[in-house]
């Protein structure tokens, strides 16, 4: 059971505001707990609009690329994509493949091989795609990167001595010493004036279209009536953005919640394959939909096949083709999965409870794990054990950037703890690293390994704070009657909250002392069950809340939980999801 943590909120202003803008009270006070308690913020908030983004060409090195990429599309020089392998970067090539190719441009695009070549930019890749080019067009021209590039000092001195001229797109924390690149688009570089820190890759490389659309309407590129609305590529960019678990706050809602709205039109054929096979029966699609039906499938694929699969399967307008990649896409995850659960269980049998006692974080070392799912097990032994875990396997022998002396890994953090901070406190120890606030990918000499150890705890303990390391649940309201949800305004208003995900997660609520009416099992360890007051019901679903069964029939419990719009057989209702569940404390 979790600490369970009530936040305050300002009253006054609370009932001010509901007064004033005419919006119920309860989803006022959940705002305000998020820091939006003025009229403005609060209506913009919940009425997200494209109007509201930032102009491109706010971002700093903006202005350079648009006149680099005008001139190329002029001059009929080919674009070279280097993507990265996980869904932001694989939606972001995508999106720049298509956006090119609808405007007739020389195009191509390459994504490295996860376990062969590795994250990023490599000096093989650069001279295999200057050949290429050269043989095909005769001139190397423009390689774009899209959410990599910005640590890779040595490929893009490679590239520029082969001719290149180089566009770094990325979002990942920038390190001192920044690449000679052309241009850099990064809104976490020095100097940049563009407001929205939090774009994923995905959305640097929409905002990069944003301002080459805009100067080439300017310079009269299309007739009127052909100019591309950049409106239809927004369903790839949601899909990047909520995958890559930004916040979805600011642009990133503004986006996320138009692309919803694309998304939801069902118009790029291979995305709607993949919902078919994720069993999705035609349902409205939500972030949810995205985190847990479409990101994983994309991701598989790059994490233990091929990412080009996934990018082939966005951009076809066959459907015996989306058929196709899209069943890999599948097989893949359930290999992931499969791959995933056996490295999980071995990871968990590695942690003693002394282990537990003694250490703020958890680094564990075995050589025989698949790099490709390092950083989705971290992430559920992050969720378990509540506490930063870097896990790493030895370099593959296909890899050719990294010595077999070496070892790689991929870390996930918690709130409140800053893994890239922690990790860039070792460096000392590392051969390479990169990554933000909540995840990192590194690689180090296998004899480094305990020294990094001792030193990443080292920090972990000296820069923890206080209660991070302990779970705990806020609960945005308590309510004290089961009417006080079951209000058709209260719920209307409530789901224009959405979309939730990482910086606006779905409220959490409170009910006590209440007794759960036929609680049975569904599944093999789901708790259903309903909750009545007067002539009111409501039904919920305790998602791995089974093995409570017996003492949710017998007792009174207090209940923590979220609400969800259920579908089924054409009919919506609302129910409660249960979050955490304890014996009644009132």
């Amino acid at each position: 059971m979790l600490r369970q943590d009530h936040r305050d909120s300002p009253e006054d202003q609370i009932k001010k505001n509901a007064l004033d803008s005419g919006i119920p009270e309860k989803i006022v006070r959940i705002l305000a707990l998020r820091g939006i308690s003025d009229k403005k913020a609060i209506v913009e908030f919940l009425l997200p609009a494209l109007a509201q983004l930032p102009r491109p060409h706010l971002m700093k090195g903006m202005d350079e690329a648009v006149a680099i990429l005008s001139n190329s599309i002029k001059s009929q020089k080919p674009i070279t994509v280097y993507g990265d392998f996980d869904a932001d970067g694989i939606t972001a090539t995508s999106l720049l493949t298509l956006f090119f190719t609808e405007l007739g441009t020389p195009i191509t695009y390459y994504i490295p091989d996860r376990l062969s070549e590795g994250y990023g930019l490599n000096n093989e890749a650069v001279r295999k795609i200057y050949d290429s080019n050269m043989e095909q067009w005769g001139n190397g021209g423009v390689l774009l990167t899209a959410d990599c590039g910005i640590s890779d000092i040595d490929a893009v001195d490679e590239a520029k001595r082969l001719g290149f001229q180089v566009i770094i797109t990325d979002h990942h924390r920038p390190p001192t010493r920044l690449p000679k690149a052309d241009t850099i688009l990064n809104p976490l570089q020095p100097d940049c004036l563009f407001p929205c820190k939090n774009l994923a890759g995905v959305g640097v490389a929409f905002y990069l279209i944003l301002g080459l659309r805009s100067e080439l309407m300017t310079t009269g590129y299309w007739p009127e009536d052909k100019i591309p609305n950049l409106k239809s590529y927004l369903d790839l960019v949601a899909i990047g953005t909520v995958a890559d678990q930004v916040p979805v706050t600011g642009c990133n809602r503004i986006i996320v919640k138009a692309g919803l709205e694309i998304l939801n039109l069902s118009g790029r054929i291979g995305l709607r394959q993949i919902l078919d096979n994720a069993k999705n029966n035609g349902t409205e699609v939500s972030s949810e939909d995205i985190a847990f039906r479409l990101a994983p499938r994309i991701n598989a694929i790059g994490r233990i096949g091929s990412a080009i699969t996934a990018v082939k399967l966005m951009t076809t307008n066959s459907r015996e083709e989306a058929q196709q990649f899209a069943m890999r896409l599948e097989d893949a995850n359930t290999a992931r999965k499969n791959i995933e659960a056996n490295i999980f269980a071995e990871a968990v049998q590695m942690i003693s409870p002394g282990t537990l006692k003694s250490a703020n974080s958890l680094i564990l070392y075995k050589s025989d794990w698949h790099q490709g799912v390092l950083g989705i097990v971290a992430n559920r032994l992050s969720d378990r054990f509540h506490r930063p875990v870097i896990l790493l396997t030895d370099c593959s022998q296909e890899d050719k950037d990294e010595s077999l002396n070496h070892v790689k890994g991929s870390g996930r953090s918690i709130d409140g703890i800053d893994i890239h901070e922690a990790v860039t406190y070792c460096q000392e120890v590392l051969y390479r690293f990169g990554g933000h606030a909540g995840a990192v990918g590194l690689t180090l000499p296998v004899k480094n390994v305990e020294t990094f150890r001792y030193r990443f705890d080292e920090y972990i303990r000296s820069n923890c704070p206080e209660h991070a390391l302990t779970p705990s649940l806020f609960i945005d309201m308590q309510i004290t009657t089961l009417s006080d949800l079951i209000d058709q305004d209260f719920l209307a208003a409530y789901a224009s909250l959405s979309p939730f995900g990482a910086g606006n997660p779905e409220p959490v609520f409170c009910l006590k002392s209440q007794k759960l009416l036929n609680p049975r099992l569904v599944g093999s360890s789901h708790l259903r069950f309903t909750l009545t007051e007067n002539n009111l019901m409501m039904n919920g679903i305790g998602f791995d809340f089974g093995d409570l069964i017996d003492f949710s029939r017998n007792n009174l419990v207090d209940l923590a939980f979220t609400l969800r719009l259920n579908t089924y057989m054409g009919q919506k209702k609302w129910e409660i999801n249960l979050v955490d569940l304890r014996p009644c404390t009132s």
